[in-house]
């Protein structure tokens, strides 16, 4: 049986920085992973911009918020009162600083109780850790720079299980009871005791696939090391070349920098976002990135960007933007 290739997609919900404007919504963004989904932050109108761009409510399992600015927290408290409105029984498990938990929760008090299980994880913003893993990824904080406690977030897909060539099944008359030790990585001893190797037997797994988001923080060259070789990197560009001293007074970072960030990282794209509302035309931005970083894209509201296979990726020759 050939690899499969799951699906590994990043939808952008929103990508202003602080005020919204005609078009760009506050900080958020779903990541799809096979059949699971992830929200990483929540600014307002998220819930909007999902149903506007086909992304279910309910399918949401794990919620990743940076920091607490409102930009990045406004919309969470309306997404959680219409999942009660929609009956959600399944739980939802919220990584986020520890302050954010009694922000809910006094909304909660004085408005509507949820009806489904809320848990509230509190991470150490000042760490590169594992804060969560399920079958299909490992998740990580990323220590950021900015004017208060904030994380990134690094997604890695877990490594697969080798795949089974049926033909060999057949050849060898392997037993079912033997598969699993096969597809981990065992040979296969035959009647007559002849090993056959793994790699007579199996098809070696697609090499696992990699998302970082690294929204609001100022330049911080702590960040390639722990992002080396990620294949997709959502970094903030909040302002251009000419506002780079504000950059650093507010911890942000200019689309030049971001695209510094990508090239130390060896990214394999870097997607820009989180831009300031004082710009209109974002074309300055790609321009400025892309000197540094050609493989840079323009993060917009309702942009998708799918991180293909080796073999996708082969034949297109980079990963690209979907709109």
């Amino acid at each position: 049986m050939k690899n499969e290739v799951t699906p590994f997609r990043l939808t952008l919900l929103g990508v202003s920085a602080a005020l919204p404007i005609l078009g760009r919504f506050p900080s958020s963004q779903v990541l799809s992973v096979g059949s699971k989904s992830y929200l990483i932050d929540c600014g307002e109108g998220a819930q909007i911009r999902m149903l506007e761009f086909g992304i279910s409510l309910p399918s949401i399992g794990q919620v990743f918020i940076s920091h607490l600015h409102g930009d990045h927290i406004y919309g969470l408290i309306g997404y959680l009162g219409s999942m009660a409105l929609l009956g959600r029984d399944k739980p939802l498990d919220i990584f986020a600083p520890a302050g954010l938990e009694e922000i809910i929760q006094v909304q909660l008090k004085y408005a509507r109780e949820v009806s489904f299980p809320l848990t509230f994880h509190a991470i150490d913003q000042s760490t590169y850790q594992l804060i969560y893993e399920d079958k299909a990824v490992e998740v990580y904080s990323l220590p950021l720079r900015h004017r208060m406690p904030a994380a990134g977030f690094l997604f890695r897909e877990k490594e697969r299980q080798r795949n089974m060539r049926p033909e060999q099944i057949a050849a060898y008359a392997i037993p079912y009871q033997a598969i699993p030790a096969i597809k981990a990585g065992a040979g296969y001893q035959t009647e007559d005791g002849t090993l056959i190797p793994n790699e007579a037997l199996t098809y070696a797994p697609l090499p696992p696939r990699s998302y970082a988001y690294c929204s609001d923080t100022a330049y911080s060259e702590a960040l390639p090391p722990l992002i080396q070789g990620v294949d997709l990197l959502y970094h903030e560009s909040t302002f251009c070349d000419n506002l780079e001293e504000l950059a650093a007074a507010t911890g942000h970072s200019t689309a030049r920098q971001a695209a510094t960030i990508a090239l130390k990282s060896q990214a394999g794209q870097l997607v820009l976002g989180h831009y300031s509302s004082r710009y209109t035309d974002l074309n300055l931005f790609l321009e400025q990135a892309r000197e540094v970083f050609p493989r840079t894209a323009l993060g917009i509201d309702g942009g998708a960007f799918a991180v293909p296979s080796p073999q996708q990726q082969e034949e297109a020759g980079k990963l690209h933007l979907r709109p």
